[in-house]
């Protein structure tokens, strides 16, 4: 090879490392920049949210990052709450101190949770073995008595581990792990916990995302309580944008349950006799068994007015009684998203609001009223949008009978003068309540059965006299074997069936 050859295959190779050196450089500063900025943004967004420690170690192929975050009350938000204290009462003095009182002297605010996170982040374009501005391996840092007490749920598995790849376009996908947890304990209770493992892609400017999550499993029990739960495998998928806050967050959500059961048993107390009842009937609820879960969800925002609704469908069980369908769909709509933002951002970023110094202590309790007088004018001024949220429609399929309930709540025709009244004049001469209702004779007889066994209810025989009899009154219509009611308040009064009140029974 010639001495030009040699000189030109140098300056390439050359030129290569100056240019992959400039590049992990380069991608070097874009990944500091963005723990920058999202660190900075993170304790802007809620009071309750504090980063104690951050770190930054830098190396030319790569970094680690420390954090420390706190979750909960500040420290000093007790000192913030707390009022004078009361100068002592003389000897033989009346005591008149309330209940209240006792208790703003026992409440003391919950705990802040600390926690560290260390992020090991290799630089691109070759980051840990994948074509990438970076790759970052994250974990939770524990000290030994945290690590101790983790080992316990987890064995020697990591708690929380995730593993994210960066774009060169500043977007990311995040692999996180959380470890299968067993805990169990003679005389208290056990769980056992499957897991979790989720995957989130975001866009570069952190407005769009989407995730896919599963948890295999979860069984829960409580001894004292009698409580049990078990909950089969869970999937869920979302597409999400965020452009607009994460309190208006919009797109679709899916989810689907395999099974949960839900039961609560009272057990005998040690010395009570065989003819004791080993469960009360009063404190036990029947098993509840729902299989074939399947959710969805969907949230949008359209010339300046937010909306959001959800539907869960399944079947299942209830004691012994087959539940062939049920289904339930709610939602919310025409929420002035402006407004509601503005709301929303200054009640996560009150420490009152989120329930911090001494919840029964005057000077909380003045915080709370001073804010929500702040509120007040903007939470008046959505009405004039004809805001409505409530169930669309609940449905249980029972045996070839089915019931079916829904209720909504609103504001309606409120004009800039309606704004000048007081809250409650407000809700009175604007607001609309409207409720229905279907329901089987049958299963009022059913359930008149469960409930004649505590004295609780009336015996069955006497559900169709009562039937007749509110029938005759206009509380309620008979339609074939079913009872159906309705309820609606507007314009300051209450129909039942159509009727004002005060015309029922006559």
């Amino acid at each position: 090879m010639s001495k030009k050859a040699v000189l030109g295959v140098g300056i390439l190779a050359a030129a290569i490392a100056v240019a992959y050196g400039g590049s992990t450089w380069w991608a070097g500063s874009q990944v500091k920049s963005r723990y920058d900025t999202a660190l900075d943004e993170l304790p802007k967004q809620t009071a309750l949210v504090r980063v104690i420690d951050r770190q930054y170690d830098r190396g030319f192929f790569g970094a680690v990052s420390t954090v420390t975050l706190e979750i909960g009350c500040a420290a000093d938000a007790a000192a913030v709450a707390q009022a004078p204290a009361k100068p002592a009462k003389p000897e033989g003095a009346e005591e008149d101190e309330s209940e209240e009182d006792e208790a703003e002297a026992d409440a003391t605010p919950p705990k802040p949770i600390r926690f560290t996170l260390r992020d090991t982040i290799h630089h691109g374009p070759l980051a840990g073995g994948s074509l990438a501005a970076a790759t970052i391996d994250s974990e939770l840092v524990l000290d030994a008595k945290t690590q101790a007490d983790a080992k316990k749920l987890f064995g020697d598995a990591k708690p929380l581990t995730a593993r994210t790849k960066v774009g060169f376009d500043g977007g990311f996908t995040t692999d996180m792990t959380v470890a299968p947890a067993r805990f169990a304990e003679e005389g208290k209770g056990q769980l056992a916990w499957q897991g979790a493992q989720a995957r989130m892609q975001v866009n570069a400017s952190r407005t769009q995302v989407h995730y896919d999550m599963t948890l295999p499993g979860l069984d829960f029990s409580d001894t004292r309580s009698g409580v049990t739960m078990k909950m089969g495998k869970l999937t869920a998928n979302a597409d999400m944008d965020s452009s607009a806050g994460w309190f208006l967050v919009t797109g679709k959500t899916t989810g689907k349950l395999d099974t949960l059961e839900f039961a609560v048993k009272k057990k005998k107390a040690a010395g009570e006799d065989a003819e004791t009842p080993a469960i009360d009937p009063v404190k036990a609820l029947p098993t509840l068994v729902l299989q074939g879960l399947d959710l969805s969800g969907d949230a949008t925002l359209k010339d300046g007015l937010y909306a959001s609704g959800g539907t869960l469908k399944g079947s299942g069980k209830i004691g012994e009684t087959k539940i062939d369908r049920f289904e339930m769909t709610s939602g919310a709509r025409r929420i002035h998203a402006a407004t509601y933002r503005k709301l929303a951002d200054a009640w996560m970023q009150s420490s009152a609001a989120n329930g911090c110094g001494k919840g029964g202590n005057k000077a909380a309790q003045a915080a709370m009223k001073a804010l929500a007088d702040q509120l007040a004018p903007d939470l008046k001024s959505m009405a004039k949008y004809s805001p409505e949220g409530g169930v669309d429609k609940m449905l249980v399929e029972i045996d070839g009978k089915r019931g079916e309930v829904s209720y909504s709540v609103s504001m309606t025709g409120v004009t800039d003068e309606d704004l000048q009244l007081p809250g409650t004049a407000l809700l009175m001469k604007r607001g609309v309540l409207k409720a229905n209702a279907r329901l089987p004779v049958k299963w009022l007889e059913k359930m008149a059965e469960t409930g004649a066994q505590t004295g609780q209810t009336p015996p069955p025989e006497m559900v169709a006299g009562l039937v007749e009899q509110g029938e005759e009154q206009g509380y309620v219509k008979r339609d074939g074997d079913d009872v159906t009611g309705q309820v609606e308040f507007s314009d300051g009064s209450l129909k039942i069936n159509g009727k004002p009140l005060g015309e029922l029974g006559k």
